[in-house]
């Protein structure tokens, strides 16, 4: 998970956990994907971004959240297949995948997934 937790990490529960890997890794496709919008994609750019999908493809699956893991999961491919140059990705394929990181901060901020106060 990511080293952005907050200071009490060790009262938070699993899926608050996962809230905030969420918040960071979909921060970080977020920005990614508009920057590829502007550019071709570099490979580190791309890695990124599959790693970014990846992550919160385990984290979801941790926390048992399935449709979460299913939307990562299109996107790493997606990403990977960008890599391996089997995928260029286009203003229609950033539009999608900007949808699956909307759909993924949905989910990751769910009310199940909001802090208890």
């Amino acid at each position: 998970m990511s080293a952005s937790l907050p200071e009490n990490a060790a009262d938070l529960s699993m899926l608050e956990l996962y809230r905030v890997e969420s918040e960071t890794q979909c921060a970080a496709l977020s920005s990614g994907l508009v920057e590829l919008e502007r550019s071709a994609g570099s490979p580190a750019q791309l890695e990124a971004l599959m790693r970014a999908a990846h992550s919160l493809k385990g984290a979801a699956r941790i926390v048992g959240l399935e449709p979460a893991v299913q939307v990562a999961h299109v996107m790493e491919d997606a990403f990977s297949a960008a890599q391996l140059g089997q995928l260029t990705l286009k203003r229609e394929h950033i539009d999608r995948l900007l949808a699956g990181v909307d759909l993924l901060t949905r989910i990751g901020s769910a009310q199940e997934c909001s802090p208890r106060t």
